[in-house]
């Protein structure tokens, strides 16, 4: 029993441990992003795009932005705008949180290989957590 929590808690952690790279950071969020395959167990999964926002402010906010995915410098597609609020210094994970962004198109996956972020705003809330929707 011992060694199957041993084995368990090793795959957990160096999954949680893949390198997510700081993107840009705005008003105490920090945007975190990497590539990672759509299903986390299976390496044969298409690509996506994981998306890691981390809130260090004393408040909740509300974070609004799109994504731009490129292949060779050219827009190959691009999602619409969405808002997430992350709760005072917290960190929204992207399986949990739906940060996870793939092409329509199964082609598109293969070629994507740079991405921006787009129309990126940072709206603090009052209090600590986010309003109940």
């Amino acid at each position: 029993m011992r060694t199957i929590l041993f084995v368990i808690s090793l795959l957990a952690s160096s999954t949680m441990m893949a390198q997510y790279t700081l993107h840009t950071s705005k008003d105490g969020v920090e945007i975190y992003m990497r590539w990672g395959h759509e299903k986390w167990w299976s390496k044969k999964s298409d690509k996506v795009l994981l998306v890691k926002i981390k809130n260090t402010n004393l408040t909740a906010v509300e974070v609004n932005f799109g994504v731009e995915l490129f292949h060779n410098m050219r827009l190959l597609e691009n999602s619409s705008e969405e808002t997430y609020c992350i709760a005072k210094q917290s960190i929204a994970f992207p399986r949990v949180r739906g940060l996870v962004f793939k092409p329509s198109s199964s082609e598109s996956v293969k070629e994507m290989d740079s991405f921006e972020l787009t129309g990126l705003e940072v709206k603090t809330l009052e209090g600590t957590a986010c309003p109940k929707q």
